[in-house]
């Protein structure tokens, strides 16, 4: 007869802890970090706790703790003052971290973020170019600057930066999407097509991918893989009543309307947001107005 491993068994070969250790009160946190990684990490658990004033002890204790050459404790402490929204302190931290260390990227992005907070987008642009001249191979500095540019409303800057994002790491998927969703924002579907194919290639199992070739397809006149799209995408996700009323609007308007009636039982039971988002994918799809959904 056959013998099951008992539960402490198995919590010991994968280093589990038992239902007994689980149940034992929490250790007591420190008041005070003997090196500067103690003070850190007792900052960053009070930033987890939303004790932002407690977190900034923290920091500057491990800055004191600190080689005054480290630039480290700054940007943590930087860090903490964002979350204060206390912007001028956190500027403060990062131009000396800056200082310290002129060949790290992190504060330059620290202080790229604060600026594009409010408003500043030109200095915000030049810390962000700064970061990437330091480490042109970090796709995610490049996605950011390129983010910036969409938020300024300059559509061809921010595809520039993108494909620096691609280049960097044409393994991720996240940046061929965000490629051909900005390529559809400009009318330029048939390229957006070409990045969406790689994404999907990359993550064929994320039913919003589909989602959005199903828009570019449709754009380019191309009707039969639009709808092939966004039954894929229905068929990843179920539970999505908007695909459902999608499909319905498109076999509509392809004057499919048997297949369109088996859609409106599904597409009846969207809610608000679904419907908002419909909209939104019917504007992208230029559809004329007014339209029900």
């Amino acid at each position: 007869m056959k013998m099951e491993p008992s539960f402490q068994q198995i919590a010991e070969l994968f280093q589990l802890a038992t239902p007994e250790e689980s149940s034992a009160a929490p250790k007591a946190r420190k008041a005070k970090g003997d090196t500067a990684e103690e003070s850190a990490e007792l900052g960053k658990q009070c930033l987890g706790d939303g004790n932002y004033a407690k977190a900034v002890e923290h920091f500057k204790t491990a800055i004191a703790q600190r080689d005054p050459k480290d630039p480290l404790g700054h940007l943590d402490l930087g860090g903490a003052y964002e979350c204060m929204d206390e912007a001028p302190q956190a500027l403060r931290q990062y131009e000396k971290a800056i200082k310290i260390r002129r060949d790290q990227p992190e504060p330059w992005v620290g202080m790229a973020d604060l600026y594009k907070r409010y408003g500043r987008y030109k200095d915000s642009i030049e810390r962000l170019q700064a970061a990437i001249e330091l480490e042109p191979g970090n796709a995610f500095y490049h996605i950011k600057l390129a983010e910036l540019f969409r938020d300024m409303g300059e559509p061809r800057r921010a595809l520039l930066a993108a494909q620096g994002a691609v280049a960097a790491s044409p393994e991720e998927p996240f940046y061929h999407y965000w490629v051909g969703d900005l390529l559809i924002q400009m009318g330029r579907d048939e390229e957006a097509l070409e990045s969406l194919r790689a994404a999907i290639e990359m993550s064929p199992g994320d039913d919003f991918l589909y989602l959005r070739a199903t828009v570019a397809f449709w754009n380019v006149g191309r009707h039969q893989e639009a709808l092939k799209a966004l039954r894929l995408a229905s068929d990843l996700d179920p539970s999505k009543n908007v695909y459902h009323g999608l499909l319905e609007v498109l076999l509509g308007k392809m004057e499919l309307m048997d297949e369109a009636t088996l859609e409106r039982d599904r597409a009846a039971r969207m809610d608000s947001y679904d419907r908002d988002l419909l909209r939104r994918l019917l504007d992208e799809m230029k559809f004329d107005k007014p339209y029900t959904v």
